[in-house]
């Protein structure tokens, strides 16, 4: 490996995964940074310290990974809280697309999950090739999800629904309870208990 394809690298992979987690919380966690600074103080010693460009280079390309590796991570952590709370809003997701918005989103969720397991479980493999290229399609399985379902205007608009359902289920209960006393009370004065 050269210097040149770390930093192609660098730019093509690390820079988009640790662009999307900045832009998620605002802030890179400082385990990322870490791993960013590991790298290029190996690529120093191939200038400073003289040493073999091939193995400094293949060093810095192993803390990248390592770190693009721990941002997939958190890409997944951020996606299944913001899953959360689009499950626990007050809407009632089943009207959405005459139901195939829930059905959809709990499908391609699951698949998410599941492609993230068999990431993790290559990872355990020491197969570090094949973890990265799964956690990438992790990464954008999250991408195609988010931009399919978090949807703020069809979830307002479920949101209203469910509130005017709530509220006409509510006007209903309220008019057969009192409906429901009338007769009572009626019933009650013809046959005198």
């Amino acid at each position: 490996m050269t210097e040149n394809e770390v930093y192609e690298f660098y730019n093509d992979s690390v820079k988009v995964i640790y662009s999307e987690i900045e832009a998620l919380n605002n802030s890179l966690p400082i385990e990322l940074l870490f791993e960013i600074n590991s790298a290029f103080d190996h690529l120093k010693r191939i200038h400073v310290e003289k040493s073999p460009e091939e193995k400094e280079s293949e060093k810095a390309y192993s803390h990248l990974k390592r770190g693009c590796l721990d941002a997939y991570k958190l890409k997944l952590k951020y996606f299944n809280v913001n899953v959360s709370k689009i499950l626990n809003e007050k809407a009632d997701l089943r009207i959405i697309d005459n139901g195939k918005y829930l059905v959809e989103f709990i499908s391609e969720r699951n698949q998410i999950y599941s492609l993230a397991k068999e990431a993790r479980l290559s990872e355990a493999k020491k197969n570090s090739e094949e973890a990265f290229e799964k956690w990438n399609k992790v990464s954008d399985s999250i991408n195609n999800f988010e931009s399919k379902f978090f949807n703020p205007t069809k979830i307002n608009w479920a949101k209203k629904q469910s509130f005017f359902r709530f509220l006409g289920s509510f006007i209903v209960g309220i008019l057969t309870g009192i409906i429901a006393s009338f007769i009572f009370a009626f019933l009650t004065k013809i046959i005198k208990f």
